[in-house]
């Protein structure tokens, strides 16, 4: 009994230690943020490095891992981003940014429409986003990824914490099934 219990104590405590790798890739307009990390909410180590590939394994380039375990990569086009950060001792995490989520027409040439001088002075009063919105639209986006990039982190730490508490269910869930073999075992010998 006292060995089974070791064993299943043992088993507890690397369960306990044991974390698993946690990032995520986001687009705000052009330029791709992502962060990598470990699931007991330790960031990436300063200059870790990002290496980023298209589908087909074809170098897009690479950047490196912040202190806060952020990092950016600027896309200049609208295709699937694979990001492969390797974190030490064995941890290794993949992430993809679909095609979808950046900009329409990125990495098409664009020809800038050409203005002509108004003699309205309304027209030259207006502020140059209203004259571009695309100006406008990236600045709105850069402001909710800035609102939204922490609620994503602790959106992470609570997936991290309810694979705990399963861990910690199941295991009680075998202890209560073990007291019940026990029982059942005394009755028995009780009766002879």
């Amino acid at each position: 009994m006292k060995l089974f219990i070791a064993i299943l104590l043992a088993g507890f405590i690397t369960s306990v230690h044991a974390h698993k790798v946690v990032g995520g890739v986001y687009a705000i307009g052009s330029l791709i943020e992502g962060e990598a990390g470990f699931s007991n909410g330790d960031m990436a180590h300063e200059g870790t490095v990002v290496t980023i590939t298209d589908a087909q394994s074809h170098p897009l380039g690479s950047t490196i891992i912040d202190d806060q375990g952020i990092f950016q990569f600027q896309a200049t086009q609208q295709q699937d981003h694979h990001f492969h950060i390797e974190l030490g001792a064995g941890h290794v995490l993949n992430l993809t940014l679909p095609a979808n989520e950046l900009p329409d027409g990125l990495g098409l040439t664009q020809i800038a429409p050409q203005t002509s001088a108004l003699s309205d002075t309304r027209a030259e009063k207006r502020p140059s986003f209203e004259q571009n919105p695309h100006v406008i639209a990236n600045l709105v986006e850069r402001a909710v990824a800035k609102q939204v990039t922490p609620l994503r982190k602790e959106i992470a730490a609570l997936q991290a914490q309810r694979g705990l508490t399963d861990i910690l269910g199941g295991l009680g869930y075998i202890l209560g099934l073990v007291g019940l073999g026990m029982y059942f075992r005394y009755r028995q010998s009780a009766k002879v």
